[in-house]
């Protein structure tokens, strides 16, 4: 008769025979107290820029160890939770829930993955047109034109850095996947979109493609305007056919290869 095998030895030392992390272990103290600094911005609906404790006050409130306190504002800093400001009058200051620090950690695990940049585009290409199909089926007509009023228009825009087009090109597709009304789907699937921005201003510089981005844009936001699902998924998937054409191009190494971390 097969003996009955505990929980903790199939999901613990069998994952850990393979070099795997069991989502059932014990949390480290370290992790408990991130997880409780995080439990408490959101329950307090801190805004960024906000400041946290002091160190010795935070000491004093969870009662572990100086080591493990700062390893676990170390993991939170990491993943963007937090900003720790040094010196006189510096500390822990709330940070922002951003897709950009979430690609910056995912690009590391498709690197190890040996996730290639041919699936990082095929991925990208679908999850930025099931957002914009969501967008466009999203039953608030008015926000959907709020949300989409920026992008209407042509603007001039001359002498324009490199930082403050990429910002606004990933303005757009940020103000698209907000209207998918799923925020764990539109988190996730702008990550995407993070990793091959960064990629693409190394490659060359984008701004090249301005005429060609921002008249997409103006298309896909009257699309997400007029409620036309499927019209705005494909307008998407044309727009970011030609971006990774683009990238395809230019790529310095094999599309075959890794992803490369950030």
């Amino acid at each position: 008769m097969p003996r009955n095998t505990p929980r903790s030895d199939v999901n613990g030392s069998r994952s850990a025979a393979r070099g795997e992390v069991s989502l059932l272990r014990p949390l480290k103290a370290a992790e408990t107290v991130a997880r409780t600094i995080v439990g408490e911005i959101q329950s307090k609906s801190l805004p960024p820029g906000t400041s946290l404790p002091s160190e010795a006050t935070m000491l004093e409130q969870y009662g572990v160890s100086r080591e493990s306190l700062r390893e676990g504002l170390r993991l939170l800093e990491v993943q963007g939770m937090i900003t720790i400001r040094r010196g006189p009058g510096g500390g822990p200051i709330v940070g922002s829930v951003d897709a950009a620090h979430l690609g910056r950690v995912s690009a590391l695990f498709y690197n190890m993955a040996g996730a290639t940049y041919e699936e990082l585009f095929d991925a990208w290409v679908w999850a930025e047109t099931e957002l914009a199909e969501r967008a466009a089926r999203n039953p608030d007509g008015a926000l959907r034109a709020t949300r989409m009023e920026p992008f209407l228009q042509q603007h001039e825009h001359s002498e324009e850095g490199l930082g403050p087009y990429l910002e606004e090109h990933a303005g757009f597709h940020h103000a698209v996947a907000t209207l998918a009304g799923n925020r764990v789907l539109s988190l996730s699937l702008e990550t995407y979109g993070q990793i091959v921005t960064h990629h693409v201003a190394v490659l060359d510089d984008p701004r090249k493609l301005r005429a060609v981005l921002t008249d997409d844009h103006q298309h896909i936001a009257k699309a997400v305007v007029a409620g036309r699902c499927r019209r705005a998924r494909e307008l998407m998937e044309n727009h970011l056919r030609g971006v990774v054409d683009y990238c395809r191009s230019r790529l310095a190494v094999p599309l075959n290869s890794p992803v490369e971390w950030l």
